[in-house]
């Protein structure tokens, strides 16, 4: 389960926690990059301006970074977590990266993804991907109200992975940028159905 931008392991263990399966490991990796204001990222944004941040598509440079992040994810994976299946998921652009890892070999391995409050990084190239991949499970959650990646951003990724005949259960919540506290179970049943 992987933080978002400016945020850290330690602020999405405990969520992560409440939400994992009895018998499932955990893993709560820290982004690669030091975020200029707080915590961490997975990847740089060339400027700081918040309309930046809400940009369709990523510049090469952050995209290099996008790529090193997920280097760093597919070698946690091979050392913490070598055999059986995985739900990969984060919260903004931890659920992007849980995305990309769909362009990794470990692919094979992922049986549901977990994506709140995020947006596509490379949409082609993952619709492509998803034809060449088994249909598995898709989580996603997002609000009407979320300024920092707006709804219609969200629901592109719902629509792709439908497409793609993924089985997809949608939380659409009245809030903004959050996960929030009412939907925590509806995450927890829908991880319990894997065991």
């Amino acid at each position: 389960m992987m933080h978002g931008m400016t945020g850290d392991a330690s602020m999405m263990r405990p969520f992560a926690e409440k939400v994992l399966p009895k018998g499932w490991t955990l893993l709560v990796p820290e982004a690669r990059f030091p975020h200029p204001h707080r915590g961490r990222t997975w990847w740089r944004y060339e400027d700081e301006n918040a309309d930046v941040t809400r940009r369709r598509t990523l510049s090469r440079r952050e995209l290099m970074d996008v790529d090193a992040s997920l280097s760093q994810l597919e070698q946690l994976i091979a050392e913490q977590a070598p055999l059986g299946p995985l739900v990969v998921g984060g919260f903004s652009q931890g659920g992007a990266m849980a995305q990309e890892l769909l362009h990794l070999p470990v692919a094979d391995r992922i049986v549901g993804v977990v994506c709140m409050g995020t947006r596509l990084v490379r949409p082609m190239e993952l619709r492509m991907r998803l034809t060449e991949l088994e249909t598995k499970r898709l989580f996603w959650m997002h609000g009407e109200r979320d300024l920092r990646v707006p709804i219609e951003d969200g629901w592109a990724i719902a629509h792709l992975f439908e497409s793609a005949g993924w089985a997809v259960e949608l939380i659409e919540h009245p809030k903004g940028h959050m996960i929030p506290l009412e939907h925590h179970e509806a995450l927890r049943e829908w991880l319990t159905t894997f065991s």
